[in-house]
């Protein structure tokens, strides 16, 4: 018998072998803090980009209802991310809704069932309306502020700002009222069993209308702000008297004015108008160079409220 060493083609010795790669394969917590880099980097954009533009929205609604273009003021990227913070009202009116429904969920619904039963419970459930009326429950707040953000629409530009997002706001809501009706009345399932099981269509379509919504309201905010300001009845209204050099006629005549702001060497002011304003005010942009003078006063007094609580409480 031979020796199997002796055999043609035999690779059994160690030193004639050919070494093999070696593979090393990331570990598991490499894995891990990767994925939790980049979904830190992936939220903070998002979160970023999500100020900017509600900021963005209040601004551009702010200054447009003035007639004054927002992009002429040349506002920071950190000054318009700050304005995000008059959109946490519309941003906290659907959350709490829904906290609200959930109380009285708990506080009559579950009681009803122990008085009913299982027989009647399973009844219950097996109705087609029941996870209908649920879904229009639960997206009722929604559709009401579509309402009226569409009842707004018909007194704004329709190409301004408001006028965007209400179009918008209108048509997610349609399509998110037909989702609701056909998979309650098609799928026999509601909504929240559709987002605790993360089905991605309804989370869009309820997040999609909910942002649409908290815009809204965060343009109607803006707008309110910019009307109390044109006519002389908010805190920060500043009526200015502005002297032109000689040989300067003043474009405004005898109205008064409204400072709005002043950027980039020049007076943005607005005409002073009676309430309710006119929807297209007139506004001026007054270069510095041209103004000899400019005389400012606070028309109304921001301290007046708490002096008279204050007296009143002595």
């Amino acid at each position: 018998m031979d020796d199997e060493s002796d055999r043609p083609g035999d690779e059994r010795d160690g030193a004639s072998a050919e070494p093999r790669p070696i593979e090393i394969a990331p570990s598991r917590g490499a894995i891990d803090a990767a994925r939790r880099v980049g979904e830190s980097f992936l939220i903070a954009i998002v979160t970023s980009t999500g100020l900017y533009l509600i900021g963005w929205v209040y601004t551009a609604s702010y200054y447009q209802r003035l007639s004054i273009e927002p992009t002429a003021l040349d506002f920071a990227p950190p000054y318009v991310a700050l304005q995000a913070v008059h959109a946490l009202s519309g941003l906290l009116q659907y959350p709490s809704i829904l906290l609200l429904l959930w109380f009285l969920y708990h506080l009559l619904v579950r009681p009803l069932r122990r008085v009913l039963g299982r027989a009647a419970t399973a009844r219950l459930r097996n109705l087609r309306l029941l996870p209908v009326v649920g879904n229009l429950i639960l997206i009722s707040p929604l559709l009401v502020q579509a309402y009226l953000a569409r009842s707004r629409e018909v007194t704004i530009n329709p190409i301004s700002v408001m006028g965007e997002i209400a179009s918008m706001l209108e048509n997610a809501a349609v399509v998110l009222l037909v989702y609701a009706i056909w998979l309650g009345w098609g799928q026999r399932t509601t909504l929240v069993a559709a987002v605790r099981a993360r089905r991605v269509l309804p989370i869009a379509l309820m997040s999609l209308v909910y942002l649409l919504a908290a815009l809204s309201s965060t343009s109607e905010a803006a707008d309110t702000a910019a009307v109390m300001l044109v006519t002389g009845q908010a805190d920060n209204s500043l009526e200015v008297t502005i002297a032109l050099r000689d040989g300067v006629e003043p474009a405004w005549g005898d109205r008064e004015l409204i400072l709005v702001t002043v950027r980039q060497a020049t007076y943005f002011v607005v005409g002073r108008e009676p309430f309710p304003p006119e929807l297209r005010p007139t506004s001026w942009m007054v270069p510095a160079a041209s103004v000899q003078s400019a005389q400012v006063r606070r028309l109304n007094d921001a301290d007046r409220t708490v002096t008279e609580m204050v007296e009143d409480g002595a």
